[in-house]
């Protein structure tokens, strides 16, 4: 069952990846929900259901140094994918707060590599296996799933910004993984101190990754929103400029071509507006209700869907 669920949402980032390749090339914002899909693949892939996990870990030592890797793609590729939902229409990758994500990633390392100086032959079930004896392997294993569930919950509360028809996905997917995460500190604990309980053991994969198909749902409901939303913001600029030529207006020189569409659509339309009042020629009712498409375009709760 849990292969199964990595599959599906490896499949569904690759569709995003190569889906919105073309986007991701063209718009820089877009970029930063397509890196986060292929941070996400990168991630999936390390999970060892297409290539072998001993291959890959081989590749950085053979001591299960892939954990660790798996774990900060995951963590990163969840923080790409709240940062695509809330940051400014003119942020790009490079220019988003990095430092969070960084910290965490530092603070995985080294306790990582401080409380597990010995870790053994590569292992998909390294961690479960080494909390049987190793007070270290619990700490890095409750610090990383701790890290996850607070990405988890930062996820929850940006998905309010989302369109309606994303919102759920983001939020029962964000709840599966923190839940996940918290069964599995629950496990790791009792694991290491006590007694380990099957039934809690169980519940961490379906959560887990139950939650990060429902969150790669949400990325590709998102992403065909936001083509959706482009192609009609895309439309509407060629319409209002047509409006524009026909009565005279011209192109605004202190907009870029490369300035976001939607302040371009606005800057056009207040020009058009203007210049109607400024000539006391009315616009005709075919032309008003352009402008009130563009108005309900831009009105739009449109917030996590960039276009």
């Amino acid at each position: 069952m849990t292969v199964v669920l990595i599959d599906v949402a490896l499949v569904g980032l690759l569709a995003v990846v190569v889906g919105r390749a073309r986007a991701a090339w063209r718009h820089p914002r877009a970029r930063i929900a397509w890196l986060g899909a292929l941070v996400g693949v990168i991630a999936l892939l390390t999970q060892g259901t297409v290539v072998p996990l001993p291959v890959l870990d081989g590749l950085l030592g053979g001591s299960n140094v892939l954990k660790l890797v798996q774990n900060v793609l995951t963590m990163v590729s969840l923080w790409l994918g709240i940062q695509a939902g809330t940051a400014p229409v003119t942020a790009r990758v490079h220019t988003l707060r990095w430092r969070f994500p960084v910290l965490l990633g530092i603070l995985f390392a080294v306790v990582f590599f401080v409380a597990m100086p010995v870790r053994g032959p590569s292992s998909f079930h390294f961690i479960e296996d080494a909390v049987r004896t190793s007070t270290g392997a619990w700490l890095y294993g409750v610090v990383h799933m701790a890290g996850i569930a607070l990405v988890a919950v930062l996820l929850y509360r940006s998905a309010r910004a989302s369109l309606p028809g994303v919102r759920p996905f983001f939020r029962v997917g964000a709840v599966g993984i923190a839940l996940g995460c918290l069964t599995e500190i629950v496990d790791l604990t009792l694991t290491r101190f006590w007694r380990p309980n099957d039934v809690v053991s169980a519940l961490f994969d379906p959560l887990f990754y139950l939650g990060v198909v429902a969150f790669v749902v949400g990325i590709l409901r998102a992403s065909r929103a936001a083509s959706s939303i482009r192609r009609r913001g895309e439309s509407l600029l060629r319409r209002l400029g047509d409006l524009a030529r026909q009565r005279g207006v011209q192109r605004l020189a202190v907009l870029s071509p490369d300035a976001p569409l939607d302040s371009r659509l606005h800057a056009l339309r207040v020009a058009v507006e203007d210049a109607a009042i400024a000539s006391s020629a009315p616009l005709t009712s075919a032309q008003r209700a352009l402008l009130d498409d563009v108005d309900a375009h831009l009105t739009r709760q449109n917030s996590g869907v960039r276009s």
